[in-house]
């Protein structure tokens, strides 16, 4: 099942506040300058126990990949997975593509916990 991301700001808000910068790690800066950051830091925060960058934007947090994804194609990614072709041969370190979750099947009556076992059956009317 796929995870279920935020919806994206509005693209014409976002390039108010965001750009798109080689120079950085995340690959976004600020374009404005207000109390918290100025014009051409470094948009976003590692979190070190997921290894990856989160920007905050009016108190909503956005993985930074997808909101890169989002400035360079214009296109929402919604639901689907942002991912980055690790090696060179697969395509430049900047491509980046959309992949679609498969859903998960239910595990085997093997594998399942035990209290999905007691939910596991359907009641029929007793004859009497």
């Amino acid at each position: 099942m796929a995870r279920q991301y935020k919806p994206m700001p509005p693209l014409p808000e976002l390039e108010e506040k965001l750009r798109l910068s080689d120079a950085h790690p995340s690959g976004l800066e600020w374009v404005e300058t207000n109390g918290h950051h100025a014009a051409g830091e470094m948009a976003g925060f590692l979190e070190h126990h997921r290894r990856y960058y989160v920007v905050s934007i009016k108190g909503t947090r956005y993985h930074a990949h997808r909101l890169v994804y989002y400035l360079r194609t214009g296109e929402d990614p919604g639901n689907a997975d942002v991912l980055r072709p690790d090696s060179p041969k697969d395509g430049k370190p900047g491509d980046m593509v959309l992949e679609q979750r498969k859903d998960r099947k239910q595990p085997g009556r093997r594998n399942r916990r035990k209290s999905d076992l007691y939910y596991d059956f359907t009641l029929e009317p007793l004859d009497s």
